[in-house]
């Protein structure tokens, strides 16, 4: 019984530190994972890099689903979202897209949208964070890795 407990035990040992080198390679990223309040939830789905004007900028494409889990209409829209590098800078959103994400979200409904940020060309990652209302405190922030042009 003992050596079996010993075996299982080595088994799930290996497995694990296995699992563990074999993640260290990719870059952290909380991509497509869902995070909000009991009202809101939000998952960041995709990222992507435009031509802005300035040849030293971008423009950041991040696309996210919000659902609306309560039982009244919630505004949301592309303010309700920052983006900061890891010294905390922030960066501003980019308004002049036609589809911004910004409209009222009915009761148990789901919407996609798109959220656009003016970034540095060499910015590789940032921190997206979701606050309720403008000035408060975020309510959730996701590591966001953003793709090579």
């Amino acid at each position: 019984m003992k050596k079996i407990i010993i075996a299982l035990l080595t088994t799930v040992l290996i497995t694990t530190t296995l699992t563990a080198c074999g993640s260290t390679n990719t870059q952290d990223t909380d991509l497509n994972k869902t995070l909000g309040t009991k009202e809101i939830t939000v998952t960041p789905t995709k990222v992507t890099r435009e031509k802005a004007t300035s040849d030293r900028k971008t423009v950041l494409k991040i696309e996210v689903k919000v659902k609306n889990n309560a039982k009244k209409a919630i505004g949301i829209g592309a303010g309700n979202f920052n983006l900061k590098d890891d010294d905390g800078k922030v960066y501003d959103n980019y308004g002049l897209k036609t589809d911004s994400l910004g409209q009222e979200l009915a009761a148990g409904k789901s919407v996609t949208g798109n959220i656009y940020f003016e970034i540095p060309e060499e910015l590789e990652k940032g921190w997206l964070d979701y606050s309720v209302s403008l000035g408060q405190n975020p309510a959730s922030e996701w590591l966001i890795a953003f793709p090579k042009k």
